[in-house]
């Protein structure tokens, strides 16, 4: 699992370095192999992603079922809310011909013809949780002939569906979870389209994603090539799922929590899908990594099946499936959870004391009043898990609600960002390495425009990557004294009526495809005697404090090139 607390992803922004360049090439007239247009004909696919509501999430159509995307299949992004292709709650056409290219993102259409098709989602931002979302969702959609348009709810129950080809066994999965057909289609966290949440389908849905998430990750780690190797699978989450609905079908009298909570169940799905993993690998001749198989290394499955079979309990202990729940309660048990699954996916091998600590604090009855203390400080726009991933869940400094208050929410130095139209914002990585072959200086600059109090509009950026350089002028391998790159931004949970966020939400295009980050203001610190605006930069699934001196400043003149960039972002270690 990438560290979600401390790497920035020296990969992502050695593409970033590069995209100028690609940009260029693409508007000249590239290969034309995947130009990272959404499809705009035939069958339109629109419908919403949940786990929370997933924004910025690439949602595709895996056509072949070997959960990675393409280049000929059809994909689009997540809006704000979690929609693609139309959002009802602002009664949004994404696809119609007058949508701006800045909307037409959120628009999957394909002139394919499918009998049936697996639309899938992955990356993205999870906004019940406000982190990064791991892992991917997909559902099964049947098609006529004459279809021409699609709706679906995209979700983990969904997603333990799209194996499952006989009726029988159809029935039977859905007997476990002790969910019927209609379900699948309902958005529980906004059942009757006034926000109500649906508890039990929330309660359920957790803790099948998150169990997934924990297994998946320790697989993730072991066969690093998923992903970076052409034809794999984005990350093994997907044979997780299989696996797992396999095992509810086969014991569908038992019902989920008990399959969940078996640790030999846990293991066999670990075992079915790593045989999966390694047959791949053999078939792309990449070298097989150590087997954590059961069979032959008993203990290497068995801290996280011990791990992962506690998130019922706790999933029961924050979401009771049978009481009433609203937005507020629902976003701080879901911040709780992922919490714990935040430390367990960034475990590695060597065992983690606060993850136990973790799991009695949830569990224990004696906390019932720090729990609630817990869910109550994370709900709102100033719950924060920056701090809370890395305490111990012990001790003095977590027995008190107002210990919890301190270690869940914003400081109050940390203020939402509003008003960025016209406005400029620099953030700086503070370590520069050391001389004379490991200097680094990184920085990205962002222009900010669209209406004076608009929520969302257009930025150009200029980014400077120098990691590994020497003091004799020699750069390190994808670094760049200053690249112009541009795209979109949005403050999430913005209106017109609060015009404001503790989350700004970047579309980046780049190297023939878009990512998207996210920047979070995260208080104040001083350093070496300099007070510095905190900013928390998610890229790409990577997470990092970067820091700005000046914070929010009027843009005067913004960049137009690269070489406007390099001026405007010198070099800090004299080269």
């Amino acid at each position: 699992m990438k560290n979600l607390d401390t790497k920035f992803p020296k990969r992502a922004l050695s593409v970033l370095m590069a995209s100028a360049t690609t940009l260029a090439l693409i508007g000249c007239g590239g290969t034309g192999q995947d130009d990272q247009t959404p499809s705009t004909s035939s069958t339109q696919f629109s419908g919403v992603a949940i786990d929370g509501a997933l924004a910025r999430a690439t949602v595709y159509l895996d056509s072949n079922n070997n959960a990675t995307r393409d280049p000929w299949e059809d994909y689009a992004f997540t809006d704000n809310d979690g929609y693609y292709s139309y959002n009802p709650k602002t009664n949004t056409d994404y696809c119609a011909s007058s949508a701006p290219a800045s909307e037409k993102i959120y628009c999957l259409k394909s002139s394919r013809s499918f009998s049936n098709v697996v639309v899938r989602v992955d990356g993205g931002y999870d906004l019940l949780t406000g982190e990064p979302f791991l892992g991917q969702m997909s559902r099964r959609v049947e098609l006529e002939e004459s279809t021409s348009s699609v709706d679906s709810v995209v979700s983990p129950l969904t997603t333990l569906l799209t194996n499952v080809e006989s009726s029988n066994d159809r029935s039977n999965l859905l007997n476990a979870l002790r969910i019927s057909e209609n379900d699948l289609d309902i958005n529980y966290l906004d059942s009757d389209g006034m926000g109500s949440v649906n508890s039990g389908l929330l309660n359920t849905a957790l803790k099948v994603h998150k169990t997934v998430t924990i297994l998946s990750d320790r697989l993730n780690d072991n066969y690093e090539e998923l992903g970076d190797e052409v034809g794999t699978m984005n990350d093994p989450s997907s044979e997780v799922y299989r696996n797992l609905a396999q095992e509810l079908t086969a014991s569908s009298n038992t019902g989920l929590d008990n399959i969940l909570q078996d640790t030999q169940a846990l293991t066999r799905i670990m075992d079915n899908s790593e045989r999966v993993l390694r047959d791949l690998y053999q078939q792309k001749e990449l070298n097989l990594p150590e087997d954590l198989g059961s069979s032959e290394s008993p203990n290497q499955l068995s801290r996280v099946v011990n791990i992962a079979s506690n998130i019922p309990n706790i999933v029961n202990r924050l979401i009771d499936p049978i009481s009433t729940i609203d937005t507020s309660g629902a976003q701080g048990s879901a911040r709780a959870l992922e919490t714990f699954v935040i430390k367990s996916v960034n475990e590695g091998r060597n065992d983690d004391s606060s993850i136990d600590n973790a799991v009695d604090f949830f569990t224990n009855e004696a906390n019932t009043t720090l729990v609630d203390a817990l869910t109550s400080a994370l709900s709102g726009e100033r719950g924060d898990l920056s701090a809370l991933v890395s305490n111990d869940f012990s001790g003095s400094d977590f027995d008190s609600e107002e210990e919890i208050n301190q270690a869940s929410r914003l400081d109050d130095s940390a203020q939402p960002l509003s008003l960025l139209a016209g406005r400029t914002l620099k953030v700086s990585e503070l370590d520069l390495g050391s001389a004379p072959n490991n200097l680094k200086d990184s920085e990205v600059e962002f222009y900010f425009t669209g209406d004076t109090d608009a929520i969302s509009g257009q930025f150009t950026s200029c980014v400077k990557f120098i990691d590994g350089a020497s003091t004799d002028g020699t750069l390190g391998e994808g670094n760049s004294r200053g690249e112009l790159v541009n795209g979109y931004w949005s403050m999430l949970g913005a209106s017109s009526d609060n015009r404001s966020s503790f989350s700004v939400l970047l579309t980046i295009e780049f190297l023939g495809a878009t990512y998207q980050a996210i920047l979070k203001p995260n208080g104040t610190a001083t350093i070496a005697n300099t007070e510095y605006e905190r900013i928390r930069f998610d890229f790409d699934g990577e997470i990092k404090n970067w820091y700005s001196v000046d914070g929010l400043t009027t843009t005067e003149v913004a960049p137009t090139s690269n070489t406007d960039c390099e001026t405007r972002l010198p070099s800090r270690v004299g080269i």
